[in-house]
């Protein structure tokens, strides 16, 4: 009888096992065939266009997608951000599907980046000639819808004119065009004769037209995630101050010699009319507001009476202690060396035809005795001083710090 019992026992046991493992595995078989998750695109970059999946399917787990975006503004990537935390920076992006549903949500970056350089923000670079299919010939000089860049010729004169061309209606400025009826002179109180446009091509009573390309920047530094960054080609033209005092003056709110940089015009220039040009919103706000160093063991003397406070500032131009130390690598001939942008010789740069290169302003004002010098870097990478500043012949190669 016991024996009858466990028999009984062990058949039934037998059987619920065998039960629980075919339960099992229907359950393990009905997992794995619905073993996939909806993966949700939330594209925010304006114009351009993924591809790779279809928003808000399902899609296998372990499965491998790749993302692909196309129609990118040049200077621009894309940041991939799934389930709020950033996963990518690139033009696509790989991945396998987890076993979560899962939200990738795509948003400009407003820089490009390749090794040691940075593609950020715009500014009118190189000369094209007009055209229909550019939208450009059209277009004729008019002093009423053209702006003055209010230049000098021994006083604020309207010679010299720019307008900004939207041809795609896109919000972003594609060309800029430049008129002069006069030749901008190389210093500000001489005629229009004493210039060096002409000898860089351009003439009176023409229109210019310069196409707004993306900067390239060379990374000096980064920590922190923050990069300092120099521009790589001289940008524009202008005077560091067009006064010849060698007097201090009231002038642009304060009181000061021409050299002071915190009251000089290529200062304004920098973080006004440069600022506004080169860089849309977006681009601003990674822009990081630094305090500049203008105390005297930034210049080439300790005890310069011309050192000026210390600025606040979202642009500004390098200092001889900078350019001369071995800290950002630019100590030796071959890294001070630049070029102009046509647009910059359009402006009136000067160009050594023998190189190419051209001069560039540092922001320190040039030793103790000289009220109305500053320094630069020559065309061939030396540090150069000069006991003017109201030369509009000399580059300009902004410097700023970015959030990465």
């Amino acid at each position: 009888m016991i024996k009858k019992i466990f028999a009984l026992m062990c058949l039934v046991a037998f059987a619920t096992l065998a039960l629980t493992s075919c339960n099992s595995r229907s359950r393990l078989a009905v997992n794995f065939r619905n073993d996939k998750y909806t993966i949700t695109l939330d594209n925010r970059a304006e114009d351009v266009t993924i591809s790779g999946i279809t928003s808000g399917n399902e899609y296998e787990y372990g499965s491998e997608i790749t993302l692909i975006a196309t129609n990118i503004p040049s200077a621009y990537t894309i940041k991939w951000e799934v389930n709020g935390n950033i996963e990518h920076i690139g033009d696509s992006y790989t991945f396998k599907v987890p076993r979560i549903d899962v939200i990738i949500t795509t948003t400009y970056r407003p820089y490009k980046r390749e090794g040691n350089k940075i593609y950020f923000g715009t500014y009118p670079q190189t000369k094209v000639e007009a055209s229909i299919e550019n939208g450009l010939s059209s277009i004729t000089f008019d002093s009423s819808t053209w702006t003055s860049y209010r230049y000098y010729i021994s006083s604020q004169s309207d010679f010299m004119y720019y307008k900004d061309v939207d041809i795609d209606n896109n919000g972003s400025y594609d060309y800029r065009g430049v008129y002069f009826t006069q030749y901008r002179p190389y210093y500000f109180f001489t005629t229009s004769s004493n210039t060096y446009q002409d000898d860089n091509g351009y003439s009176t009573n023409t229109i210019y037209w310069f196409s707004y390309d993306p900067i390239e920047w060379n990374i000096l530094t980064e920590s922190s995630g923050k990069a300092l960054i120099l521009a790589n080609l001289i940008l524009d033209s202008q005077e560091y101050y067009p006064s010849t005092s060698t007097s201090s003056f009231s002038h642009n709110g304060g009181e000061g010699y021409a050299n002071n940089y915190e009251l000089s015009a290529i200062r304004k220039f920098l973080n006004d009319n440069f600022y506004n040009t080169a860089f849309n919103v977006s681009q601003e706000s990674i822009i990081k507001e630094t305090t500049v160093d203008n105390s005297a063991s930034t210049t080439n003397s300790s005890s310069s009476s011309c050192a000026c406070n210390n600025t606040r500032d979202k642009l500004f131009l390098l200092s001889y202690s900078d350019v001369t130390s071995s800290i950002y690598g630019l100590n030796s001939k071959s890294a001070g060396k630049a070029q102009g942008s046509d647009y910059a010789k359009c402006q009136g740069l000067y160009v050594y035809s023998s190189t190419g290169n051209s001069n560039w302003w540092l922001r320190s004002p040039y030793g103790n005795d000289y009220f109305s010098g500053a320094y630069f870097v020559t065309y061939d990478g030396h540090i150069g001083s000069i006991n003017v500043v109201y030369c509009a012949e000399y580059g300009v190669r902004p410097v700023c710090w970015i959030n990465l």
